[in-house]
């Protein structure tokens, strides 16, 4: 398996397109297309499918673009060793909330990125119950969660702060003039609220 057919596949992957991979890529989309095609009659699976004029990875595309990302860091980690070069270069894979990521996040990124400017950082949305799963594997580097359980013996866990939790409803609705609400009061109520598995 060449190195090179991994790179390609993984800007596809990225991109779930081959016409944008291709500008990406700098080169012709027929090109694309056959090295993607080369790599999956190496594996012997198919990487996408295609559904009208998109493509979608499929499960076995999925496990090979988290093993893509890994080798690619591992490629940039070994070259600035050698060269001793020793500004971060790779991928940092991110899984958080949306909601914290629109609030803290866009001046964080900004500062890292500044400070490492060969790093591309990704976002996860948060709402998958594979998370143990992926901080075990490295399939992704941080994990941002909105709760207080324990993941796992072998995940490094990190309280950052506690956010307050704020009942909304409408100016009708029977709880909306009491100073004090008990759980008791909640009984029975419909709620709306993130999901946080």
């Amino acid at each position: 398996m060449e190195f090179r057919l991994l790179k390609t596949f993984l800007v596809v992957a990225e991109e779930l397109n081959f016409t944008r991979a291709s500008k990406k890529l700098f080169l012709a989309q027929s090109s694309v297309s056959a090295q993607v095609k080369s790599l999956e009659e190496d594996l012997g699976v198919r990487l996408f499918d295609r559904i009208g004029r998109g493509i979608v990875l499929t499960d076995a595309g999925e496990k090979l673009m988290h093993y893509a990302r890994r080798l690619e860091d591992l490629s940039e980690e070994m070259r600035a060793d050698v060269t001793s070069v020793r500004q971060l270069r790779g991928s940092l894979t991110i899984r958080m909330p949306e909601t914290l990521a629109a609030i803290y996040m866009p001046q964080v990124v900004e500062r890292y990125h500044a400070e490492n400017p060969d790093v591309q950082i990704n976002f996860i949305n948060c709402s998958d119950a594979r998370l143990r799963e992926e901080l075990n594997s490295g399939s992704i580097d941080l994990a941002f969660l909105l709760t207080d359980d324990i993941l796992s013996d072998n995940v490094t866990e990190l309280v950052l702060g506690v956010e307050p939790l704020v009942l909304v409803a409408g100016a009708d609705h029977p709880l909306a003039g009491q100073s004090e609400i008990r759980s008791e009061d909640m009984q029975g109520q419909t709620m709306l609220h993130t999901r946080v598995d």
